[in-house]
């Protein structure tokens, strides 16, 4: 059977196939392209038998446990329009429905709100959470607040979806090899024991259930919606700080929406508007194996180059190797690929598999053996494989902040001439560095910058988050060290990690045998008499008495004062909290030269108190 070519199909076949790729979508890990899936196998379906039944039933959610509710509403799908010409369809069937029942079509207006691409979800009047499921009945999934999700509507009912922050997700999640913030939110829900890489997202509050009754919202009459067709979608999605998949535009008067009613399928007041993305074609050439800093083997694949976006492409991620298996991807495969965002190339659907998909079981850089690690394959050669050995040693000196030259390609050039630990990098002198391959002055600016780094002013938790410590990134470093000095870090037990405000079981073991195994290195390194600058302890800062004591701040913009790290140091020293981003939890947005509105509007929308750089000391001088 031809999956790659919907015209090939069979009825049966195509009916099948778009149950599967619904399926993989709704849980986690999609096969096709949303638009692929619209305009490329259910287009074909339409063409064929519009009235089959598929076509006029909600698409089934996964099964999320064995406790299923029936919704005080059904919860359906959405009916799309990809065009203008497709919105202004949708309006002229409204328009006559009010005619036949004596309301003037004018006097309706329209609201258009972000299309969430997430987990959908209800939250009912008895304050339980309940999947989509048939749109019928759905699973009991409040037990997600329990583990770390956030209710952004503070207990009101209503539909929404579970979301991670678009931002959070391209800073900390990506990298480690998923497609989708989608696919957290479908791992949170589905497993009794949190995946190890959620824990810190769902810590950090980024892992969220949002009604859609608490986001922005344009307004306007259907003239203004067509007038405005682009103009109201960007403005929408650009303000909007969670995934989306277009925006969703619906009537507010009661009365039409009762009229109106609903298929079995959709609520005929209500439309789904989304943007086709610009894809083009091309042919696979090979697949590159690269091997991560914790050992995750991710796939690239290179291509014939194209243009996308304004942009010559010649390698597109391929995320993992479960990815490689089930869309069977190799040298010959034409894909169809995006930027997504403008930014990373990706696969928006396989046109054509290859005749054989190849999955490497060897570490492309030790030859160790890989293992399974769910849809990844991981190389358990920590400390042996030079990949991951270069990329710690990276992670090292890119965290440290104040170091030039230590780039990836010079520390691999190390590493390859046996400079492959921190105690040796730091011990080398001139003549090491040019032994290993580096020109004379080359190697002097090496020995400089490592003399500068023990010399320059650096934040203790930045120091031990650079060591890769499992579950011990930056704020957790952090948090870390405002209970417990750094020395003292290796005498904790499971136990009194857990009891710190922030830390579950899991990552408090992970933390304990993570620092016994670089107890070493950490040890050393300290003996080498790096410039420390010491968190205040807790305990000690709740004895400070300053106008800002408690408080939690996000610096933003460029400051004239000093750095922004600088006024995150002070501003702890004085009882604060200094974090990175703005959260329901912050309670003063401090603002330099040039912040972003979109900073800005959610500092406002979440109550954020704002003060500029002036104010703001003028507020700790008092």
């Amino acid at each position: 059977m031809n999956e790659n070519n919907p015209k090939l199909l069979t009825t049966d076949a195509l009916v099948s196939f778009l149950k599967k790729a619904s399926k993989a979508y709704r849980s986690g890990s999609p096969i096709i392209d949303d638009d692929t899936y619209d305009h490329g196998y259910l287009a074909e379906l339409k063409k064929r038998e519009p009235n089959h039944s598929f076509l006029h039933e909600v698409e089934l959610e996964p099964s999320f446990g064995e406790v299923r509710l029936k919704h005080p509403m059904p919860m359906l799908s959405t009916e799309k329009s990809y065009s203008i010409e497709e919105t202004q369809k949708w309006i002229e069937r409204i328009k006559k429905e009010a005619s036949k029942n004596n309301i003037d079509p004018n006097a309706l207006s329209i609201i258009v709100t972000a299309k969430l691409d997430g987990l959908a979800a209800m939250r009912r009047e008895d304050g339980l959470l309940a999947s989509r499921g048939d749109g019928i009945h759905g699973n009991d999934i409040t037990s997600v607040f329990d583990k770390g999700v956030v209710d952004a509507g503070k207990g009101i009912s209503g539909i929404g979806e579970l979301v991670m922050e678009t931002d959070y997700f391209d800073k900390h999640i990506k990298q480690l090899g998923y497609a989708h913030p989608r696919n957290i939110c479908v791992g949170v829900v589905n497993s009794d024991e949190v995946n190890k890489d959620f824990i810190q997202a769902l810590k950090d509050k980024a892992v969220r259930f949002v009604p859609y009754t608490t986001l922005d919202r344009w307004e306007g009459s259907f003239n203004d919606l067509i007038d405005q067709h682009e103009k109201v979608q960007d403005q929408i999605i650009k303000n909007c700080v969670y995934p989306t998949d277009g925006v969703v535009a619906e009537i507010t008067h009661t009365k039409m929406k009762t009229l109106l009613g609903a298929t079995n399928h959709h609520n005929r007041w209500q439309i789904a508007i989304k943007k086709r993305s610009p894809t083009k074609q091309t042919r696979v050439t090979k697949i590159t194996w690269q091997t991560g800093r914790t050992g995750r083997v991710t796939p690239v694949l290179e291509v014939e180059p194209i243009e996308l976006s304004g942009a010559i492409v010649s390698r597109i991620t391929a995320h993992n190797a479960g990815n490689v298996k089930a869309l069977r991807l190799g040298a010959g495969a034409v894909v169809e690929a995006e930027r997504s965002g403008e930014v990373i190339p990706k696969i928006v659907s396989v046109i054509q598999t290859t005749k054989r998909t190849t999955i490497i079981n060897k570490c492309p850089s030790c030859q160790n053996d890989l293992f399974w690690d769910s849809d990844f394959l991981v190389c358990p050669n920590h400390d042996k494989c030079p990949a991951q050995v270069a990329t710690s040693l990276g992670h090292f000196f890119k965290l440290h902040g104040q170091v030039d030259g230590f780039g990836p390609k010079s520390i691999e050039k190390m590493v390859s001439s046996e400079i492959n630990t921190l105690k040796r990098i730091f011990a080398a002198d001139e003549e090491v560095f040019q032994k290993a391959g580096f020109g004379e002055t080359q190697s002097k600016n090496l020995r400089n910058e490592l003399d500068r780094a023990l010399n320059a002013e650096i934040e203790d938790w930045r120091f031990l988050a650079g060591f890769g410590v499992a579950q011990l990134g930056k704020g957790d470093s952090k948090r870390l060290l405002q209970n417990t000095i750094l020395m003292d870090l290796f005498d904790l037990t499971e136990q009194e990690i857990g009891n710190i405000d922030g830390f579950a079981s899991l990552s408090a073991k992970a933390i304990v045998e993570g620092l016994k195994q670089q107890k070493t290195t950490i040890t050393h390194m300290l003996s080498l008499g790096f410039n420390l600058l010491e968190t205040p302890l807790l305990s000690t800062m709740e004895k400070i008495d300053s106008p800002i004591t408690g408080l939690r701040i996000v610096f933003s913009g460029k400051m004239t004062q000093g750095s922004r790290d600088d006024m995150k140091n002070n501003a702890e020293a004085l009882g604060a909290k200094a974090q990175d981003a703005i959260s329901s939890t912050t309670n003063l947005l401090v603002c330099g030269e040039s912040v972003g509105n979109k900073k800005l509007e959610k500092a406002k929308k979440l109550s954020v108190n704002i003060l500029n750089e002036k104010e703001y000391l003028s507020l700790i001088k008092s």
